[in-house]
């Protein structure tokens, strides 16, 4: 393994305690960063009558910060300034939210949605699992299944909070407002932790494997798996909703939050007789199911069941991919490398809605799903080539 060195023993309870405070820091930050952004643009636009076309650029130029930054907040992570950092993520984004509140046009509101991609970079997921890889080591998957199980109700928390607050009358602006204090109750809840040490300096050995092109692959195979789930997630409701006239397509995707919990879960409760590599080739192999299920069936049941297998293994792909990242990856300079794999994947998640509007409008639902079929398939024979490197090699 590529060790990651813990920090100094603690005790069970303050174990336990600086998990759950991290794990309810990410649920808010999620919830107010990310799922708040398409929560409350459709009461943004009816209020203010603004291109829709415009506002969803903004959010995807956030989205483009975000990849783009992920590797620099890495590198404060690797430099010891992590739990800083988060913090101060949690309240710039706090900022930017409420000056997009207050905002009179939709130049300044764009602004502000833009710069949030720059506190997501360092407030969302993989800053955290870093943390937690550095405190725990090899010992972290626990502590990473429990935030991913937590702030996996984001969903959950955000949607139904923004309804709640419309129908009782406040306008958007107000509830920005509202979920900036939530991001401001996510860095209270951090926990406090002593000054970060920064992580060892990278040593090459001559003839061993380049780690810099073994993020890149490693990250690129994952991030295939990220491309064909933003694909269906995007273009399979209205495929359906016209293909096969499935009446109720368009909230299909409600499935995929809860459908991700219970894969953790169900990762949890089996994970103990699988190595990661093992895990990982089975995650990746049962990801090929989703579409060639929705190939074979039209009925509501069938397209659920693609989903909740979709949705499921999605799950377990948010505490693999740290997990094998630190069984692979040197500790010198890893949390960067994390976020290089992060970039990776936003970025393909970013393409992929086009490339599946490209594929339905050319060859219909059936090249949506071949497309989908072949991401997969591309980063599972990434992935097998990287095991068979690891056992050859030796990296674990």
């Amino acid at each position: 393994m590529a060790t990651q060195a813990a920090t100094p023993p603690a005790s069970a309870a303050q174990d336990r305690g600086y998990v759950v405070r991290h794990a309810l820091a990410q649920l808010l930050f999620w919830s107010a960063f990310y799922y708040l952004l398409p929560a409350v643009l459709p009461h943004m636009l009816r209020d203010t009558g603004w291109s829709p076309v415009a506002v969803s650029a903004a959010v995807s130029a956030g989205f483009l910060v975000w990849a783009m930054l992920c590797p620099l907040a890495g590198s404060a992570v690797d430099r010891g300034w992590g739990p800083r950092g988060l913090r101060l993520a949690g309240v710039g984004g706090a900022a930017l939210l409420l000056i997009a509140a207050l905002g009179q046009s939709l130049w300044a509101v764009a602004a502000a949605l833009v710069l949030l991609g720059a506190p997501m970079a360092m407030s969302l997921y993989d800053p955290c699992f870093s943390l937690m890889i550095r405190r725990f080591g090899p010992a972290a998957r626990r502590p990473i299944v429990a935030v991913t199980l937590l702030a996996g109700f984001a969903t959950l928390l955000t949607f139904p909070l923004v309804s709640g607050l419309a129908a009782a009358g406040l306008g958007w602006q107000w509830i920005l407002a509202a979920f900036a204090g939530l991001a401001l109750l996510g860095v209270l809840l951090l926990p406090p932790e002593p000054a970060d040490t920064p992580a060892p300096e990278a040593r090459h050995v001559p003839g061993a494997a380049t780690p810099g092109g073994r993020t890149l692959v490693f990250g690129l195979a994952f991030a295939l798996l990220m491309f064909g789930h933003a694909a269906l997630l995007f273009q399979l409701p209205v495929q359906l909703a016209e293909t096969r006239g499935l009446a109720n397509a368009l909230v299909l995707p409600m499935v995929l939050g809860p459908a991700q919990i219970a894969g953790r879960l169900a990762w949890e409760r089996m994970q103990g007789g699988l190595g990661l590599e093992r895990a990982a080739l089975g995650l990746f192999t049962v990801m090929l199911l989703p579409p060639l299920v929705l190939l074979g069936g039209a009925g509501m049941g069938v397209v659920l069941l693609a989903l909740v297998i979709q949705g499921g293994c999605y799950g377990v792909h948010t505490i693999l991919r740290p997990l094998l990242a630190a069984h692979w990856l040197p500790q010198a300079g890893f949390a960067r490398r994390l976020g290089v794999i992060a970039m990776i994947g936003l970025l393909m998640m970013a393409a992929a809605p086009a490339a599946g509007a490209w594929a339905a409008a050319v060859f219909g639902l059936f090249g949506l799903l071949a497309l989908v079929f072949l991401a997969d398939l591309a980063g599972l024979a990434l992935l097998a080539g990287l095991v068979l490197r690891a056992r050859r090699e030796g990296w674990a």
